[in-house]
């Protein structure tokens, strides 16, 4: 009998039968337990499974039969194993909100129009298995993860139903499978179902069975559940374990335990001194083996589990959060499920990925945001060593989003508050606590994100704490900490950071928690605002550090004040990766999707696109800024000496090494070094010398986990500038410009008869002169909360005109004064050019003078100068800041030497195109274009960047990968550039990081080639 005809007899469902509507969710499943590693049979479920796809609900108009993988998204899949890319999104296309729901906020009711899949396979049971079953062994049938409902038939019989789409789902499939070996398994997936309201995650909507599907046989009498507690006491250096095991009715089991490097035999259910364990931390990750062992009545093995424990302490003690009696700083980064093809399916490559990525890019903490991970992930977080907030399945962000301009959305009926969602909630708080509580990375509970409060979060809360009382809980919409045991809040400023530190707020800070609660449907009166709990708890930045395209700005600022206040406990950065999905546009381009590009009416366009790591997982210049930031050895160095702290918690320096390279990084010197303490520092002095450059750098001695030796942790230097200014050749006597013919000959440079330079010695130029604008960065669109986009185009400063004023010849040189002007507006700049030459080099000097009536609240783009000359830009050789991008507010871990750069180098791939690619603190800089180069020297130095593309064609391409060479080469130097800041979802860039319009003068010089 073939499949379809096997559930024609289960479907269409009845028309009073719901399940996707069902509250509250899901039916028939087994409670949550731990994720155990055991010798007990499982058979994966995974690979090629029948498939069939509607529109409806009920499954009453599902199509004809087709093969999808599972796990897998069906809107990223094809018909028979052929590629969605391929095959045009037969299933649908993703959708991408940030905030607000798909559909409409009709609690418990969804639309009518609810895709559907259909997914069916064979299961066969071996014959052992069939005999244990008869001798009372159970067989479970496992999800670990289904979007975002799904109803279970074996041969016909239901089941029960899926709910929380992340929190794996177990069913008593024992009696179903006895009757042969040969078995039918139906999943009717809803893609908007009741759990959708929970589960409005800031991420991609796609739908399916996305994670894997298992058999498992449990066998009589074997251990069902652990709870594991492997405590350290930094007292004493002893540690102590106690396993409390549960069999399948849910009692006490007395069980076997072994942890042969301790030399550890006892029992479930007793307390056990372990004596000087070594502890577990992120620092250094000690794992014990373990195994549980069930043993039968007459000794015989039923079942073992094994278990890797760390021993450690996680304790709120007064202000401060400690691990192992030690406060630590979280480094830390919010880590979405994400893959360019498979999109929240997990490439396990991907976990191995990222968790390299991350440590070697000096990480210690991870929150899974906004759910609990791929279970392989916490195990990975384990052995590396990165300390885990773990965040329960559960958001509901629309529900006090405002749509219209008015609250439309109702959050009085908010889920965290509705009696509805009550049992739901706290139901999906025990079954992810159940699952990952084993794991000695995980060091706080986080109940889920931007959902508000109520008495429901409140219940959360307390089931956790009655799960377990070992680690602290953290929820951020818990704005004043009344509930929770850290403090949290997304995005304060640098300033508001320092008054939660210093334990005083203003009454603007004040203000605006009161604006926050409101938001959330939260009535602030009566609440103790101006001195909240909060302000006698740890603060964690849940999220800070918008890292969308060309940011995050001021991390420096920031982790400065981990380093002066106790109670600022780090923080995570958002997010680790760019959610783009592989697609392609209309012309057939390959490109990276981001909201909008799958037809959806509805969406957040490229706010999905604002990780550490682009789409494929290459390295953006942010994570390079924030690997220097972050780094656990901090360096201060001078001429002839360097300060090295040890920002640790636990351990000396032993494991690096110092170098220092006085020849522009050709070579490297160790530096004698005693190990250096936890939080300890130390003098070291450095070898006397002559150049302008001192650089100082902290590499593994041996491999540790990911990161292999030689590793550079960081890197740091010292700049005499004007020293290596001196280094450049002077130019000689100047020679005077000619007029003839029709142009102005000065050296090796052509000018038109209003000063436009035409030509450089045999290079032909399309373009020169001032430069006011700049693509904008993500952080400074419209959907911003400081649109500079909007206020610069609208002034039109992209398409700013220039008018000449005066073309002045004198012996000494050329002198062009512009009057640069906006449409519309009498508002513009003065601009002077002064051109002088000794005959092989152009010598330019440039005044800038904004308008005194320049709004003061607006600052410029650039300030700067750009040409354009003949020919595809090639490799650059640049004496300057680098490897990596800088501007005023990033670019850390940047040291100056002679980098050799090619053209891909020089150009950051965001997944939507803006400014990018400025090397600061340039001194010089051989730019080669064709057979051509050009010499560029600035002795006060400059910011370059060197592109295939204008400014203009970075603001008209929609992605990186509809970028267009004009075959020429653009090069822009700056003098003064606004920083990126965080304002796409957090601050603007720091005063000190704002362009003024201001008067100001710079120059350099340019050289071609003979």
């Amino acid at each position: 009998m073939s499949i379809a005809a096997r559930t024609s007899a289960v479907l269409p469902l009845a028309a009073d039968d719901r399940p996707w509507e069902a509250l509250p969710a899901g039916a028939n499943r087994l409670p949550g337990r731990a994720h155990l590693h055991t010798d007990a049979p499982e058979l994966s479920l995974d690979g090629i499974w029948d498939f069939r796809f509607g529109h409806r609900a009920d499954g009453s108009d599902l199509g004809e039969p087709t093969s999808i993988e599972v796990p897998g998204l069906w809107q990223l899949q094809g018909r028979d194993g052929r590629s969605a890319l391929e095959d045009g999104h037969p299933f649908g296309a993703p959708q991408y909100t940030n905030v607000v729901y798909p559909i409409p906020l009709d609690v418990p009711h969804v639309p009518d129009d609810n895709p559907t899949g259909l997914y069916s396979r064979h299961v066969s049971v071996p014959a052992a298995w069939r005999e244990r079953i008869a001798d009372g062994d159970r067989v479970l049938l496992r999800f670990q993860g289904v979007d975002s409902c799904g109803t279970v038939w074996v041969d016909g019989t239901r089941v029960g139903t899926t709910a929380g789409s992340r929190l794996s789902q177990e069913f008593d499939v024992t009696e179903l499978l006895t009757g042969g070996d040969e078995h039918t398994l139906d999943v009717l997936v809803n893609q908007w179902s009741v759990n959708t309201y929970l589960e409005d995650q800031d991420m991609w909507w796609t739908s399916g069975i996305f994670r894997s599907v298992d058999l498992l046989l449990r066998p009589a009498g074997g251990v069902h559940d652990l709870v594991v507690v492997a405590d350290f006491d930094p007292s004493t250096r002893d540690g102590s374990l106690r396993i409390d095991a549960t069999g399948e009715d849910g009692a006490p089991l007395t069980a076997r335990i072994r942890v042969p490097e301790l030399g550890l035999e006892a029992t479930t259910g007793e307390d056990v001194v372990v004596e000087a364990p070594a502890p577990w931390s992120a620092e250094s990750p000690r794992l014990y083996d373990a195994t549980v062992t069930a043993l039968g009545d007459g000794g015989e093995e039923i079942e073992t589990v094994s278990l890797r424990l760390g021993f450690r302490r996680v304790e709120v003690d007064g202000e401060v959060l400690r691990v192992n009696g030690e406060r630590i700083v979280f480094r830390g980064v919010n880590r979405h499920e994400v893959d360019r093809w498979g999109g929240r399916t997990q490439n396990l490559a991907d976990q191995d990925t990222d968790i390299a990525l991350m440590k070697r890019h000096n990480v210690n903490a991870v929150r899974t945001s906004h759910y609990p991970p791929h279970q392989r992930f916490l195990d990975l977080c384990d052995e590396a060593g990165l300390y885990v907030i773990c965040e329960g399945d559960f958001e509901a962000h629309g529900f006090h989003a405002d749509v219209t301009g008015e609250d439309s959305s109702g959050k009085a009926a908010r889920p965290a508050d509705d009696e509805r969602f009550a049992d739901a909630l706290v139901e999906r708080t025990d079954r992810f606590v159940h699952r990952d509580r084993h794991h000695a990375s995980i060091v706080l509970w986080s109940i889920g994100n931007e959902a508000s409060t109520g008495r429901n979060t409140e219940a959360m809360i307390a089931r956790v704490r009655e799960l377990d009382a070992t680690r602290p809980v953290i929820y951020e919409q818990d704005y004043l900490a009344e509930h929770v045991d850290v403090f949290s809040l997304m995005y304060p400023s640098v300033d508001e950071t320092e008054q939660i530190g210093r334990r005083a707020l203003s009454e603007q800070f004040t203000a605006r928690l009161r604006s926050m609660l409101e938001d959330l449907g939260v009535d602030p009166e009566g609440r103790p605002l101006a001195d909240p709990p909060a302000l006698t708890k740890p603060f964690v930045w849940i999220e800070y550090a918008h890292a969308m395209g060309n940011g995050a700005g001021s991390l420096r600022e920031y982790f400065a004040l981990t380093e002066r206040y106790p109670a600022l406990q780090g923080g995570f950065i958002w997010e680790w990766i760019d959610h783009g999905l592989v697609t392609r546009d209309a012309e057939g381009t390959t490109i990276d999707g981001y909201g909008g590009d799958f037809g959806e009416r509805l969406h957040d366009a490229n706010f999905v696109a604002d990780g550490l790591v682009l789409p494929d997982r290459t390295p953006s210049p942010a994570l390079l800024d924030m690997k220097h930031w972050y780094s656990p050895i901090g360096l201060e160095v001078e001429p002839d000496r360097v300060r090295l702290t040890n920002r640790r918690a636990f351990t000396d320096t032993a494991d690096l090494v110092v170098e220092v390279s006085t020849d522009g990084q050709r070579t490297w010197r160790e530096l004698p070094v005693d190990p250096v303490a936890p939080g300890a520092a130390a003098d070291l002095e450095l070898p006397a010398h002559d150049g302008p450059v001192t650089t100082v750098r902290v590499t593994t001695r041996e491999t540790q986990g990911p990161v292999p030796a030689g590793h550079v942790v960081v890197v740091a230097d010292h700049v005499d500038h004007e020293r290596l200014a001196a280094t450049l050749p002077v130019p000689g006597d100047a020679t005077a410009p000619v007029r003839e013919d029709g142009v102005i000959t000065l050296g090796p440079a052509v000018f038109d008869t209003l000063g436009g330079l035409v030509r450089l010695g045999g290079l032909e130029v399309r373009s020169a002169g001032v430069d006011l604008w700049r693509a904008p960065v993500d952080n400074e669109r419209a959907f911003t909360e400081n649109p500079l986009e909007v206020r610069w185009r609208r002034l039109g400063l992209d398409v700013a005109r220039t008018r000449t004023v005066a073309v002045d010849l004198t012996n000494a040189g050329l002198t062009v004064t512009r009057r640069l002007g906006l449409d519309g507006t009498s508002l513009g700049a003065d601009l002077t050019e002064r051109f002088t030459s000794d005959g092989s080099t152009l010598a330019v000097e440039v005044t800038v003078v904004p308008d005194a009536t320049w709004p003061s609240d607006l600052p410029l783009p650039r300030i700067g100068w750009t040409l354009a000359i003949e020919g595809a830009p090639g490799e650059v050789d640049l004496l300057g800041r680098g490897p990596h991008e800088a501007y005023p507010d990033t670019g850390g871990g940047t040291t100056t030497a002679l980098w050799h750069l090619g053209i891909d180098e020089l150009n950051t791939p965001y997944v939507f195109p803006q400014e990018n690619g400025n090397r600061a603190g340039t001194h010089r800089a051989d730019i080669r274009t064709g057979s051509r180069s050009l010499r560029v020297m600035a002795p006060e130095s400059l910011g370059l960047a060197v592109h295939p593309w204008s400014s203009a064609e970075l603001d008209r391409a929609g992605h990186d990968a509809q970028l267009r060479p004009d075959g020429l080469t653009w090069v822009t130097l700056s003098a003064a550039l606004q920083g990126v800041g965080s304002a796409a979802c957090g601050p603007a860039p720091l005063p000190e990081y704002v362009l003024t319009a201001r008067p100001a003068s710079f120059r350099f010089d340019l050289t071609p080639d003979a």
